[in-house]
């Protein structure tokens, strides 16, 4: 189960971030248009306040599964430090 519930983190951190993204991205449009036309290239005609937030939203779903990866990794490996450091104390001397 403990799989299944740091799978379900991943998740719904992924999708935080990409609502954030897309968030912020609509905002940064809004405030400067000209900023999302240089480094997005949407194509002519295109609203920009809803592209920025399609790829504010992409990036952010990929920021935020590879922190959330990341972050359960080292609490993983904190996990595993303290199950070989009890092992090794619970072993009797010779």
């Amino acid at each position: 189960m403990t799989f299944i519930r740091y799978f379900i983190y991943i998740v719904v951190g992924a999708l935080a971030s990409s609502v954030i993204g897309g968030i912020f991205a609509c905002v940064i449009a809004f405030i400067s248009p000209d900023f999302v036309k240089g480094l997005f290239s949407p194509s002519a005609g295109a609203d920009l306040p809803r592209y920025g937030a399609a790829v504010g939203m992409i990036w952010g779903i990929f920021l935020g599964t590879a922190v959330m990866a990341f972050s359960l990794l080292l609490v993983t490996a904190v996990q595993v430090a303290k199950l070989i450091k009890k092992k090794s104390d619970e072993k009797p001397d010779a």
